[in-house]
């Protein structure tokens, strides 16, 4: 497995079909928000397993003056979960955003991945709320100086 990164006009015929299958099929998120406004500066992550493109998750400046980056659409292809990808995926997007000057970065996460991003060192920084009618929490991981 490897991850490949990409602009959203690249990406978007790669990583949007991978997006909703997990989000819109498998999650019930509504397909009119699955995409957003924040896909066009993103930078896309495709992870590739034996040539074909199983995961996907993005990297985009909070805003143009910030430090913060928001990681977010980070999944797997069901058939392909557990065998690392998740990890590769946000440790690729986590160099970048160093790479970029992050001084931390950010995720929306649902609730049943919390352990996954403590994992990485992420930590929650709000109470539950509801997003596309999953419950999510913002978590935080400040980048070593």
């Amino acid at each position: 497995m490897h991850i490949e990164l990409y602009p959203w006009k690249i990406a978007q015929s790669i990583s949007l079909p991978i997006r909703i299958e997990v989000f819109v099929h498998e999650q019930g998120v509504p397909l009119e928000i699955e995409q957003d406004i924040d896909d066009i500066s993103a930078l896309h992550a495709i992870l590739v397993n034996d040539g074909i493109a199983i995961g996907t998750g993005r990297l985009f400046q909070e805003d143009r003056e910030s430090t913060t980056y928001m990681i977010g659409r980070v999944c797997i292809l069901k058939s392909y979960r557990q065998q690392g990808g998740g990890l590769l995926i946000m440790k690729s997007l986590i160099k970048e955003a160093q790479h970029l000057g992050a001084t931390q970065c950010q995720i929306h996460a649902q609730v049943s991945s919390q352990f996954f991003y403590e994992r990485l060192g992420f930590i929650s920084t709000s109470v539950i709320f509801m997003e596309a009618g999953i419950e999510h929490m913002l978590m935080r991981l400040t980048m070593p100086q």
